[in-house]
């Protein structure tokens, strides 16, 4: 298994940026997973790595060798996309071997040491009754999955997997990530995933970049990722509902900080959080403030002396929780509370925000507006 850097990576299409200077490294055996909205440029540093795509400028190495110039061919990676590819002529047993026979293949196999080999890969992912189909003769799930196979049925230095369970529904999305663990934990293999899904990221990986208009927001565990966010892009990416973010101001008064948004919100800053806040303000008091909707408390009594009143926009309900809608400043925000508890529409309440789990930023995205 092979240890993957990219240094100062860029990758141009004409005058479009696709990828702007991206730098990581994927550690060996490691299960990494590169997240970000569509169009952000993450199939397209798989590419590059596999080869697929030029590198405009910057290095890609394998365990310190540079690779630029190397052919896909000789660069022992697998990459499975998030179409199937499958060839619609041979059985599925034979689509999964293929990769097995390439006449370039080094490692020379058996009829037996393939059959176990196929047979194994099938048994992972839950396709061995279907190994004497054909392509036609499966459904949409079970063409992903065995173009999955056919991937992971090698043994290369590197696995590429772009979206490869996009299409399977939640049941069989869940047993095949549960089946790429099993196989990442159990081959120390080094795999490089890209999903626009961040849940999938919490789930699968060791660590994940977030990207964003080419260029990495941030690197890090599912655990940084969620509850300590680089950025404001992260932290509206990650998580749902998304985290509440608005403008305002540093105020000093008496000794005590506020974070001022408007003539109608004031809070008043506890030490931590003020030094949080202080750390990434402007010069002129400016600073963004991020709570996510599980950290703020909603009650019909008083919860804190930080406490506020505000009016609920809106009430919505699903099976888990209850979202309830304020609005604040020139945008909304939301929090998530169990369910049992029953508010109204235009109810005025008490809202309190768990200043342990507060975030602050310079301001970089566009806050939706009212």
């Amino acid at each position: 298994m092979a240890r993957v850097a990219l240094e100062n990576v860029t990758k141009l299409y004409g005058g479009k940026r696709a990828v702007d200077r991206v730098s990581f490294e994927c550690r060996e055996g490691e299960f990494m997973t590169i997240t970000g909205p569509a169009g952000a440029g993450k199939t397209t540093i798989l590419k590059m790595i596999a080869g697929i795509e030029k590198v405009t400028e910057g290095c890609i190495y394998f365990d310190g060798r540079l690779i630029n110039d190397l052919s896909p061919q000789d660069r022992d990676v697998a990459m499975a996309f998030e179409t199937y590819n499958l060839y619609p002529h041979l059985s599925v047993y034979e689509n999964i071997a293929f990769p097995l026979r390439a006449p370039k293949r080094t490692e020379k196999l058996s009829a037996e040491q393939e059959q176990m080999r196929v047979e194994e890969i099938a048994d992972f992912l839950g396709i061995r009754r279907l190994l004497l189909r054909r392509p036609t003769q499966l459904s949409g799930g079970e063409k992903q999955r065995v173009s999955l196979a056919r991937v992971m049925v090698r043994k290369p230095q590197v696995y590429l997997l772009d979206e490869p369970i996009a299409h399977l529904d939640a049941r069989l999305k869940f047993s095949t990530q549960t089946a790429l663990k099993r196989l990442s934990s159990k081959l120390g293999t080094t795999i490089i995933y890209v999903s626009h899904d961040y849940r999938e990221a919490l789930g699968l990986s060791d660590r994940i970049g977030v990207l964003r208009k080419g260029g990495m927001e941030q690197i890090g565990t599912g655990e940084e990722i969620y509850h300590t966010p680089a950025t404001d892009f992260v932290a509206r990416f990650v998580g749902d509902p998304p985290t509440n973010l608005t403008d305002g101001e540093l105020l000093t008064k008496e000794g005590k900080t506020f974070f001022r948004a408007a003539a109608d919100f004031t809070l008043e800053l506890e030490k931590k959080a003020r030094e949080k806040a202080s750390q990434v303000a402007h010069q002129n008091g400016e600073v963004r403030l991020g709570i996510r909707p599980a950290h703020v408390t909603v009650s019909k009594d008083r919860v804190s002396d930080k406490s506020f009143q505000l009016p609920i926009y809106a009430v919505t309900r699903s099976h888990q929780s209850t979202i309830c809608t304020f609005e604040l400043h020139d945008t909304f925000f939301q929090a998530m509370i169990e369910n049992g508890v029953h508010y109204d529409m235009s109810e005025r309440v008490w809202v309190d925000f768990d200043q342990e789990h507060l975030l602050f930023f310079p301001g970089a995205i566009q806050l939706s507006k009212k």
